[in-house]
This record gives structure tokens, C-alpha cells and sequence, in this order.
């Protein structure tokens, strides 16, 4: 005589249908923030350095304060965009450059960048490449502050840079005082810094989640109040909140003006 299967056996079978026939789990899909960063008002002229310090070698190199870069045209270099949230999902793109080795050069008696970006997971390679001594002083706040001596045509490695800093922080020459840079630290890729012609783009980005963007200038501290022409515009701790497409966000021209750069 046939018997029928038992409930505990009939409502598995269901549930291994309704399983069957569910869709599979959406993959993260990714996008880029892009924009142009532009001084709204005329900028003087950087000023001179007056190189005073082994003049034989820096003297030459006819060097200006880089505190503020601004082309002709007005397009505002080495500003930082980055993203400030603690926890944010990092593309599988990212993954073969978090060990890589990111360098600070001491180069014609400047930092070269004059804006360095480290994720906690890569180290920091100081160099000298002038035929004069430098030493390189880091300003930290989370990580251990440090000053290291180098002599010419040398170079040293840093390591265990591993926690995330909040804002750029100072770096300098106790030897040629003229020299400064910035240098920020982070837990994620998602930072960039502007390039001469003023623009930055930040890639695979996660689509589809909010992310809170930190725009910050080394002279004007954070950048308060910037905006485009369209919706986009900075809070007053220079923050902005924005849930992005896949694809890609063009932010077209943010224009910071002029006086922000006056304090």
C-alpha cells in the first residue's frame, strides 16, 4: 500500500525549491567620482624661497612656496578628496597594489610628491636623491611621529604605518626649513589628490552605498561651502555625503574661491 511522505519530508522539498528558483545574490557593482577643482578669484604669484641652505646645490633650483598651486587658468593642484567612512567595501581591484612600496622623495631640495597618499597596509620609502644631506619629519597623530636622517643619495623604508589618520598631516626638513609636504594615511584606496590641470578621480568606488567625501586643501584646511554648478556642494567641515551610480559621477567644475586661501 503506498504512503505518502511525511510533512517534515514534504515542507524540505519545498523549501529546496523555493532555494532552487531564488536569485542568486546581486554582485557589488562599482563607479567613479571625478571632478575639476578651480579658484574662484585672482591668486598672486607663489612666493620665492629664499633657499639659504646649501646654496650650491638648492640655490639652482629657483624654488616657490607650494602651499597653494594654482595654474593660470585657475585649476587648483595637490587638493585631497578621499573618503571618510570607517568601514567601506574595497574593490578586488585594489588588491594587488595594497602591499606596494610608495615613495617620498627628497628631490632638488623639495618633497616629491609635494602630497603623498599611504593605505595602512603599504610601506613608506624615504629617499634622497640630492647630492646633499635631507632629513624627512613626519608629524603623526595615530602612528608614531618619526625623524630620520638622510644622507645623500640614500633611502630608508618605514614601516608599521597601520593606522588610519583623519586628515593630512605635515611633513618637513629640519636641514632646508623651506621644504614641507603633506602625507595621508588610510585604511581604503579612496583617496586622490588633484593633478596640475586641477582634476582627480577616485575608481571603483562601491555603487549603490552612501559614502561621506572629505575635500581638504593643505592652505585652506578643509574646503567648506565649495560648489558646482548644479546640486554638489560641500558642508561646512568640507564633507559631502553622495550615493553613486554605477558608472561614472562627473562632478564638472567645483569652484573653491579665492579667499579660502587667505587664512
Amino acid at each position: 500500500m503506498f504512503r505518502s511522505a511525511s510533512p517534515l519530508l514534504h515542507g524540505l522539498a519545498v523549501v529546496g525549491c523555493v532555494l532552487a528558483i531564488a536569485p542568486p545574490a546581486r554582485a557589488q557593482q562599482w563607479a567613479t567620482l571625478k571632478g575639476h577643482l578651480v579658484v574662484d578669484g585672482k591668486m598672486g604669484s607663489p612666493a620665492p624661497v629664499n633657499a639659504d641652505k646649501d646654496v650650491a646645490v638648492c640655490g639652482k633650483q629657483k624654488l616657490v612656496d607650494e602651499k597653494v598651486v594654482v595654474s593660470p587658468a585657475g585649476d587648483l593642484a595637490n587638493a585631497v578628496v578621499y573618503v571618510r567612512d570607517k568601514s567601506v567595501e574595497v574593490s578586488p581591484e585594489y588588491a594587488k597594489t595594497a602591499k606596494d612600496e610608495v615613495v617620498l622623495d627628497n628631490k632638488d631640495c623639495r618633497f616629491e610628491p609635494h602630497v603623498v597618499i599611504l593605505r595602512t597596509t603599504q610601506s613608506l620609502l624615504l629617499k634622497n636623491s640630492d647630492p646633499v644631506g635631507h632629513n624627512t619629519k613626519v608629524d603623526l597623530i595615530k602612528n608614531d611621529s618619526f625623524n630620520d636622517m638622510l644622507p645623500a643619495s640614500q633611502s630608508l623604508k618605514k614601516t608599521g604605518l597601520s593606522k588610519e589618520e583623519t586628515l593630512p598631516l605635515n611633513v618637513s626638513c629640519s636641514i632646508h626649513p623651506w621644504m614641507n609636504a603633506v602625507i595621508l594615511i588610510r585604511n581604503n584606496p579612496y583617496a586622490e589628490v588633484s593633478k596640475a590641470d586641477g582634476t582627480f578621480e577616485i575608481k571603483d568606488l562601491p555603487a549603490g552605498v552612501e559614502l561621506e567625501f572629505q575635500f581638504w586643501q593643505e592652505k585652506a584646511g578643509n574646503l567648506k561651502n565649495i560648489k558646482n554648478d548644479k546640486d554638489f556642494a560641500t558642508d561646512g567641515k568640507g564633507r559631502v555625503k553622495l550615493t553613486l551610480k554605477p558608472g561614472v559621477t562627473d562632478l564638472g567644475t567645483i569652484k573653491i574661491p579665492s579667499g579660502a586661501f587667505e587664512r
